[in-house]
């Protein structure tokens, strides 16, 4: 089986002038109440938000109004921002219906927790479980079962992902897109002016600081390496000292 999928970067420490995660988590929830309502997910299964006896969820992603997006652990759901923070996944979709004949005839099937569709075209079908249940023979025979119906008109690969393959780094910068994934017009279009001469790499803190625009160019600054207009030189926490560069055309 394979694990690939990882990578990311933020410092949960920062001083308080509407920069840090917490900060922009609260400037979302604070946002134009409105603006329109996002989308409603479209999957093979919705997961039961409100779930007393585990873990449940429901959080909005994308541009704009964006779309309502179900998990039905808190592992899915940290899987999920990850996957949708990576700069090869164009498409995350979950709860994928698949279905398949078995040997003596009758119908399967199995909801994919999520689904992945990267640069490259190809397809990944994703089980994301905990770690510890890979300790059990049965569920490795249950879901090497599954994986060995999966035929290439459905997907191109069938990966597992556990709480252990998620990067800490890329799950803390991951968190920040998702929180600051509102737009602000106005101090976009200033920090996209400024950063349009850069040349090399500037420290964010520095950037914050020629503008004046405070944790609103915070928050504006993740959005561009979130769209993928800024990058990092090196995978690494988004902070004030993080440096970030324009991304090569």
């Amino acid at each position: 089986m394979e694990y690939p999928l990882n990578e990311t970067g933020f410092d949960w420490s920062q001083e308080s002038d509407g920069g840090s995660l917490a900060e922009a988590i609260t400037a979302a929830a604070n946002a134009d109440s409105n603006a329109l309502l996002p989308a409603r997910p479209v999957t093979g299964r919705r997961p039961t938000v409100g779930a007393q006896k585990h873990f449940s969820c429901a959080f909005v992603y994308g541009q704009g109004a964006g779309c309502v997006m179900h998990t039905d652990s808190l592992t899915e759901k940290h899987v999920a921002f990850a996957l949708l923070a990576r700069p090869d996944v164009v498409e995350v979709k979950n709860q994928v219906s698949f279905t398949w004949d078995a040997e003596d005839g009758s119908k399967k099937w199995h909801h994919f927790d999520l689904f992945i569709t990267k640069t490259d075209g190809s397809r990944v079908a994703i089980m994301v479980k905990y770690d510890e249940k890979f300790s059990f023979e049965e569920f490795q025979a249950e879901i090497a079962d599954i994986a060995s119906h999966v035929t290439d008109e459905f997907a191109d690969r069938v990966t597992i992902m556990t709480e252990k393959h998620l990067d800490p780094v890329d799950l803390h910068n991951a968190k920040l897109f998702k929180a600051v994934r509102r737009c602000d017009p106005e101090v976009d279009v200033a920090m996209r002016d400024a950063v349009a001469g850069l040349v090399g790499a500037a420290k964010i803190g520095d950037l914050v600081a020629h503008t004046g625009l405070g944790g609103r160019g915070f928050r504006s600054i993740a959005r561009l390496i979130g769209a993928r207009e800024l990058e990092l030189p090196r995978p690494m926490r988004i902070g004030y000292d993080t440096h970030v560069k324009r991304r090569a055309a």
